[in-house]
This record gives C-alpha cells, sequence and structure tokens, in this order.
C-alpha cells in the first residue's frame, strides 16, 4: 500500500490503441534500471544462466547500489 504522501505505485498505462503497455512510476520516484552481468558483477554468458545464482558483485558497484537504496 502506498503511502498517501509519497504515491510509488504503479499506474496501468495505455498506448493510442488502448492498448495495456508497461506500466509508469509517478514522476516524483526516481527509478534505476540497471544492466547486472558486467556491470555489477562478472558477465555471465547467456549458455550460463545457472551462474547469476552465484557471481559475487563487485565491492564498489554493491557500495554504490545501496547508497542509491538508502537514498
Amino acid at each position: 500500500m502506498a503511502d498517501k504522501n509519497n504515491n510509488h505505485e504503479l499506474k496501468e498505462t495505455f498506448n493510442e490503441k488502448g492498448e495495456l503497455i508497461s506500466p509508469v512510476l509517478d514522476d516524483s520516484v526516481k527509478n534505476y534500471l540497471i544492466d547486472i552481468d558486467g556491470t555489477i558483477c562478472d558477465d555471465v554468458p547467456n549458455e550460463e544462466p545457472e551462474r547469476m545464482g552465484t557471481v559475487l558483485p563487485y565491492p564498489d558497484a554493491l557500495a554504490i547500489l545501496n547508497k542509491w537504496y538508502d537514498q
């Protein structure tokens, strides 16, 4: 449930044909899209997806992500 002062709920969004498309957040919400492999951890080839469960994040990247989360 969203706080009445900070609406962080997704809003249904439709294209010009009336078709449902990807939802959007309120303009006041910061939203980050981060490519995980090769950015915050070693690159994992598509042919080895099982490695995603064990690959460790780069320490500096993890610190930055945690800082953004705390903000």
